[in-house]
């Protein structure tokens, strides 16, 4: 049987709640000091043309994943317009 391309929210919610868990780990186990000198040079990167096009080709994304869609009937009745 074939998915739908509507929003699987289970899948959702379980991608949320591993970043959650990630970052709690980090801000739990890394002491602030090595955190500060190894995020240093991301700050740069974010500061790039690359990661304002990343973040909008991301939200393009984000936007067409929760769009309105139209509801899909799917049940292999023969029609009756005869």
């Amino acid at each position: 049987m074939a998915e739908g391309k509507g929003t699987n929210y289970a899948k959702l919610a379980l991608g949320a709640g591993l970043l959650a868990a990630a970052a709690i780990g980090v801000a739990a186990f890394v002491p602030r000091r090595k955190l500060a000198l190894v995020a240093e040079p991301l700050v740069g990167l974010a500061k790039l043309p690359v990661a304002a096009a990343l973040t909008a080709w991301a939200m393009g994304l984000w936007h067409d994943a929760t769009a309105p869609q139209a509801p899909v009937f799917d049940d292999l009745r023969p029609f009756d317009e005869f």
